[in-house]
């Protein structure tokens, strides 16, 4: 393990156990913090200081391995699993949709049986209705409606966080008034999650809960809830391990995932063993069924040559948007071929489509629209990636190593690069010589037969998952 690693999850069983005190309804506080790593990278100095070795003299813990991690979480896990629920045949699946579930309507229609399913989303019933495309006759509850006064447990457990700060003044982390002033704030977010969470269960008789992420505040303490009351979860996988703060702990009962990439990390990381299946994701689903606009349609709408190849860049905003813009000049400098950007989490067009008269936007298309229409894709590294290698194109990265990065998609050996120049050369490469357009095919494949092995309906194979265990 690098010394960074080495640090932050050292820094991180300390955290835990110096607040485990701090406990609302047989909960301690900081095992539902989502996540520690926003908490430590707001400290600027002291995310510099993880970079050095002799940080570690600085702190009690000494973790060597991420699995000693998963081991601390696997224990408090187990101090609230209960026996499986015994079954009164009324018990619905809970669906907890957010913004990272992004399970596409034909999921919902084809495998959930109105009957016996319930949409659980954030908010109130009086409040704006949650997003979901096209009309859903399943029916939808709202944690919001859940909702006691929680006024006076806040306030006490945030007088014992003040308590321990105060006694912790010189600590590197402790002592940041950021880091306090959010501790403080999140106090208040998770007991009142925690209220919500046990009212609804109480409430509502359920089977199975379905949530995208364990790393968010109520998907993690509503998979802990439900612990207590011996439903088993499923969390999907929201999005590639490309590093790996945003996966670890692991706390549902199954982690469904891609393909062997993520079994073969989790299991390394201390998952326990049967706690992760190969189910893929039902949005990746559309890249085998969803065809809703022609080529000539999309060149049309888009104002593209339908003369000649596409590529599309997938940026997220204006991150490394110096090298993004090298890539494009030494591209374009030797071939013609449309460029479109699809700009990610923003729906406006890139500034790069307004420098450059020859890139386009994606103007908003679905992602599934854009994907048979183009011929080529290069990214980042991002799910887009997989997705549009299940949709049989070839992908290019423009990589950047980070601490936890994962190496998800080196496999692609020549595909993946950090220099802009030498990337844009290879994509130039494969437009001209066919030799090396059979290379990067193959590629391809090798790795999909190892990140996502199964192209059978994901929807499928999350029914039966979800039969498996509530049966």
């Amino acid at each position: 393990m690098k010394t960074f690693l080495k640090n932050y999850w050292s820094l991180y069983a300390d955290f835990l156990k110096d607040f485990e005190m701090l406990n609302y309804r047989g909960f301690s506080i900081p095992y539902l913090f989502c996540h520690f790593y926003n908490l430590v990278k707001e400290n600027k100095v002291l995310w510099e200081n993880l970079n050095d070795k002799k940080f570690i003299d600085q702190l009690n813990s000494r973790v060597t391995n991420r699995r000693e991690i998963q081991e601390i979480f696997q224990k408090y896990i187990q101090s609230h699993q209960r026996k499986l629920l015994i079954k009164n045949g009324n018990e619905k699946v809970v669906l907890h949709v957010d913004k990272l579930l992004r399970f596409p309507r034909t999921t919902f229609d084809d495998y959930f049986d109105v009957s016996e399913t319930l949409i659980l989303t954030a908010g109130k019933s009086k409040s704006k209705k949650i997003s979901i495309p096209g009309t859903l006759q399943i029916p939808i509850d709202y944690l919001g409606d859940y909702t006691i006064d929680t006024k006076e447990a806040v306030i006490d457990i945030q007088k014992k966080a003040q308590a321990i700060f105060n006694s912790y003044k010189k600590h590197h982390l402790y002592n940041d008034t950021k880091f306090q002033n959010m501790f403080l704030t999140i106090i208040s977010e998770i007991i009142e999650r925690i209220e919500q969470s046990k009212n609804f269960l109480d409430s509502v008789s359920v089977s199975c809960i379905v949530v995208s992420t364990t790393h968010s505040f109520i998907s993690r303490i509503l998979t802990l809830v439900a612990a207590e009351k011996g439903i088993p979860t499923i969390c999907m996988q929201h999005g590639i391990i490309s590093g790996e703060f945003g996966y670890l702990p692991k706390i549902a009962t199954i982690d469904a995932v891609y393909g062997n990439f993520e079994l073969d990390w989790y299991e390394k990381g201390g998952a326990p063993k049967g706690s992760i299946e190969i189910i893929g994701h039902p949005r990746f689903d559309q890249a085998f069924t969803h065809h809703h606009i022609t080529r000539s349609q999309f060149d049309l709408h888009l104002g593209i040559n339908a003369n000649q190849k596409t590529l599309m860049i997938v940026m997220r905003d204006n991150q490394d948007i110096d090298r993004w813009r090298t890539l494009i000049r030494t591209i374009s400098n030797e071939i013609n071929v449309n460029i479109l950007i699809k700009n990610y989490p923003s729906k406006h067009p890139h500034a790069l489509a307004e420098e450059f008269p020859f890139v386009h936007s994606t103007k908003g298309y679905n992602l599934y629209d854009i994907l048979p229409n183009v011929d080529c894709v290069v990214s980042y590294s991002s799910t887009v990636g997989l997705e549009a290698m299940l949709a049989n194109k070839t992908v290019f990265i423009l990589n950047e190593e980070f601490p936890g990065y994962s190496g998800y998609y080196n496999s692609l050996d020549e595909l993946v690069q950090t220099n802009p120049r030498k990337l844009g050369a290879l994509i130039n490469k494969y437009f001209n010589d066919p030799n090396w357009h059979i290379y990067a095919e193959k590629k391809r494949a090798e790795f999909l037969k190892y990140a996502y092995p199964d192209v059978s309906m994901s929807g499928e194979r999350l029914k039966k998952l979800i039969n498996r265990i509530t049966s």
